[in-house]
């Protein structure tokens, strides 16, 4: 009998957050989520701000502050931030679930996709985290839910949600608001042949879900710089968008970029463990991930393969802009697509083993139960 996905992103995602927020407490609180904490607490105290200063030219993005308040507000403590993130992360576990079975209608990829992204050691790790690092995730996995449903069914209302939460994003972490406009710039170009006025409309959902950030620098022009000033345009450059296109096609600017971007796909980094750092990604997941990519992709829509790996090469690029080798956490929106490759890689072994079953699943009739 085949699982009803949805109940089963549920309870999955229900286990995952009870594996989360185990020993939750146990490690004492970094400085980073100390300041999460500090700045949550101000929320109560009324009129609060969009952007939260921090210290001299460090600000934070709001989402990960909200929603730390809030579970203050029920009667939460210090690890409110944490729990909050092992929310995040358990709607993220259920969400890929729902992603997997729109993209091969089939139960058990699904759950294993779902699987290897809560045994990930860095999205582990990032759940049980008291910052921002794993907010940004449950929305960008919202995105392209959507528009995977948008390319199967053409439906407004679908693409306008996917805008809305890709909007969204953009006040959940620095690398967010850059991201953002990546993905809905891939989103067009996918979505190219569609309705161009559905396209239109869900743009100008995508712009408005930018007002609040305009209206508070409109009001408060002196933070822009150390936030969307240094995080996405540069204040210089917004009063001279050519200084800033010569700057951004500077060729020292685009060396520094380039390297870091191809450091964060090193597979010895990623994936292989040392005795100073641990691999980030699980090493069994590398070859099926790979197999995914190689041949797992062909058998799913063309348009949804150019989205997954369009998401995934675009997301640490983004986080290149931030001179940090490694930044997983910029881009952590990438462990749910290798997961959800990971797991596509799996049914292509399966499929390699079971040909006769794999033909008749990719001729279109009922797939095999299981």
């Amino acid at each position: 009998m085949r699982l009803r996905p949805v109940a089963t992103a549920c309870g999955l995602g229900g286990i995952a957050l009870l594996l989360f927020v185990f020993r939750l407490s146990a490690l004492p609180l970094s400085q980073a989520e100390s300041d999460f904490n500090t700045q949550a607490q101000s929320i109560a105290r009324g009129n609060p701000p969009l952007f939260f200063h921090v210290r001299e030219q460090q600000w934070l993005q709001p989402a990960a502050l909200y929603a730390n308040a809030a579970i203050r507000a029920v009667g939460g403590d210090d690890v409110s931030g944490r729990l909050a993130s092992a929310v995040a992360a358990a709607i993220s576990v259920a969400l890929l679930l729902l992603i997997t079975h729109e993209l091969t209608g089939r139960s058990w990829p699904s759950i294993l996709a779902s699987v290897t992204l809560m045994l990930t050691p860095a999205f582990w790790s990032f759940a049980q985290r008291g910052t921002d690092v794993i907010v940004p995730v449950p929305l960008l996995l919202l995105w392209l839910l959507n528009v995977l449903r948008f390319l199967r069914r053409d439906a407004l209302r679908t693409l306008a949600l996917a805008a809305g939460m890709l909007g969204i994003s953009a006040y959940t972490h620095p690398a967010a608001p850059l991201t953002a406009v990546f993905l809905w710039v891939l989103t067009l170009v996918v979505a190219r042949r569609r309705n161009p006025a559905r396209l239109v409309a869900a743009t100008a959902v995508f712009g408005a879900a930018w007002l609040p950030a305009a209206i508070w620098f409109f009001r408060h022009a002196d933070t822009y710089p150390d936030t969307f000033g240094r995080w996405f345009v540069f204040a210089p450059h917004l009063r001279t968008p050519l200084d800033g296109l010569r700057a951004f096609f500077n060729t020292e600017t685009l060396g520094n970029r380039a390297s870091m971007y191809w450091g964060f796909w090193d597979p010895a980094w990623l994936f292989i463990s040392t005795p100073e750092s641990p691999a980030p990604l699980l090493l069994i997941a590398a070859p099926l991930i790979a197999l995914g990519l190689l041949r797992g992709s062909r058998h799913i829509p063309r348009d949804a393969a150019t989205l997954l790996m369009g998401a995934a090469l675009l997301a640490p690029l983004a986080g290149a802009t931030f001179g940090l080798p490694r930044y997983l956490s910029d881009a952590t929106v990438v462990m749910p697509i290798l997961a959800l490759f990971s797991a596509l890689g799996v049914r292509e072994l399966v499929s390699l083993m079971t040909p006769r079953a794999h033909r008749t699943y990719q001729s279109g009739d009922t797939e095999p139960a299981g």
